[in-house]
């Protein structure tokens, strides 16, 4: 589940990247260069063949439905966070569409707002916005999991004691 967690926010965080910084202008949106960028994201996340057996030519609006939204590539955030809520149904032998904690709840219902949403919602608000909301829930839902499960329990913390760490 943690992986799964941290899969989508890295997925997220990706694509935010491209958005946000790796096109230094707006001239250069849909060029070759634009392009060969968009393949790099779907590289770095192992998508490239997948996507183009599903849409063979590069759109951005496309790879960023592909990131967000699909519900079978491993690395999607969806799909991910669907894997995630499966995981912490059965660590709380939760039935499906319920929740027994607030880490269900947090989880099912940053599930459900991405399933109701699409890419036009997205761009509409703008990806890095969007992208930085989700970021926000992702942590969100990590630290609710971990409220839940963990409590306040903390590790002790470990002192050096400075005449075991003097080199003589």
């Amino acid at each position: 589940m943690g992986r799964l967690l941290e899969r989508a926010d890295k997925t997220s965080r990706i694509l935010d990247v491209k958005y946000f910084i790796l096109l230094p202008k707006v001239e250069y949106v849909g060029t070759p260069y634009d392009n060969i960028q968009w393949v790099a994201v779907l590289k770095s996340v192992s998508g490239l063949e997948t996507y183009r057996k599903r849409y063979r030519r590069i759109h951005p609006s496309k790879v960023a439905e592909f990131l967000l939204f699909d519900g079978s590539f491993p690395r999607a955030v969806r799909y991910c966070l669907t894997r995630s809520q499966e995981c912490l149904c059965a660590i709380g032998n939760s039935p499906e569409g319920s929740y027994q904690n607030e880490a269900e709840r947090a989880l099912g219902r940053l599930r459900y707002q991405l399933g109701y949403a699409d890419i036009k919602d997205v761009l509409d608000m703008g990806m890095h916005q969007y992208i930085d909301q989700l970021q926000i829930k992702l942590n969100q839902v990590g630290e609710t999991i971990s409220a839940t499960f963990f409590g306040s329990c903390h590790l002790p913390e470990t002192k050096i004691s400075s005449s075991t760490s003097q080199v003589q």
